[in-house]
C-alpha cells in the first residue's frame, strides 16, 4: 500500500505530545537537541499562526519576504508546513535513538573497499525547490525518507530553511544561539546560514526592485504614527 499525499494543513496543528521518559534525566546531547528542535516547533507555529490569521504588521511582512527570500504567500506558507513536518519527524527520530545518541561511541571499523557509485544528483536551486514544492507536498512517507539516515545537522539547516531561520533576526538571537549550540555539536556548516540569509535578502530585494513584491501587503496591520497634529474638534452637541 502507498502512501496518499497528505494535506499539509494538517501537519500545520501542534504535533501531539510526545514522550520525555527516553530523554530524561541528566542533561545530554539528545536532551539538547531535542530542546533545539522544539523551539524550531514553537517558532515555526507561532510564524505560520500569524500569517494565516493576518497579524503582520507591515515591516513584519518585510522581514518575512527576505527570511524567506520572497514574497510569494504560497511559497511561504508551503515551506512553512514543510519545514514542521520535518521537524516533528526529525524529534521523532532523536526520541527514538536517545539511547544511542548519548551512549559510548563504538570502535571504529576498519575501512572496506566499496562499489562506484552513480555520482548523486544535482540539488534543486532554491526556486527550483519553490516550484517543486508548490507542485507537490512530500507525502508523510518522503519526510520520514528526509530524515531516516541523513545527519542531524543537515535536516536542522532544512528545517531552518523552510521556517526562514537565519542570521539578521535580530528577535530570535536566543533561538539562533540555541540552533548554533546544536550544529557545533554536530559539526554543521553555520556559514551557509549565513550564505543563505545574504541570498535570500538579495532575492527579496530583487522583487522589490521588479515590482514583483509585496503581494500580500493588503492584509498587513498598518504600523501606527504619532499624531502630531492639533487635537480632534468635538462634535457639536
Amino acid at each position: 500500500m502507498t502512501d496518499a499525499p497528505t494535506n499539509p494543513a494538517e501537519h500545520a496543528a501542534p504535533p501531539g505530545e510526545t514522550p520525555h521518559t527516553a530523554v530524561a534525566g541528566k542533561p545530554s546531547f539528545a536532551n539538547r537537541l531535542l530542546t533545539v528542535i522544539r523551539i524550531l516547533i514553537d517558532f515555526g507555529q507561532k510564524r505560520l499562526a500569524a500569517i494565516q490569521a493576518q497579524e503582520l504588521t507591515v515591516g513584519e511582512v518585510q522581514d518575512t519576504g527576505h527570511a524567506f527570500g520572497t514574497f510569494n504567500l504560497s511559497v511561504i506558507l508551503a515551506r512553512l508546513m514543510r519545514g514542521l513536518r520535518l521537524a516533528d519527524a526529525l524529534e521523532r527520530r532523536v526520541i527514538a535513538a536517545a539511547s544511542r545518541i548519548d551512549g559510548p561511541k563504538p570502535p571504529p571499523r576498519p575501512r572496506a573497499a566499496r562499489p562506484s557509485r552513480p555520482p548523486p544528483k544535482p540539488k534543486l536551486t532554491e526556486a527550483e525547490d519553490n516550484a517543486a514544492l508548490l507542485a507537490r507536498m512530500p507525502t508523510d512517507r518522503e519526510i520520514a525518507a528526509m530524515v531516516r539516515h541523513r545527519p542531524v545537522r543537515l535536516i536542522l539547516a532544512d528545517i531552518c530553511a523552510d521556517l526562514g531561520i537565519g542570521p539578521g533576526q535580530p528577535q530570535w538571537q536566543q533561538l539562533w544561539r540555541e540552533l548554533t549550540v546544536a550544529l557545533a555539536g554536530q559539526k554543521g556548516p553555520v556559514i551557509v546560514h549565513f550564505n543563505r540569509a545574504y541570498q535570500r535578502a538579495a532575492a527579496a530585494y530583487n522583487e522589490v526592485v521588479a515590482g514583483l513584491a509585496p503581494n500580500w501587503t493588503f492584509y498587513a496591520i498598518p504600523e501606527r504614527m504619532p499624531h502630531t497634529g492639533p487635537p480632534p474638534t468635538p462634535a457639536a452637541t
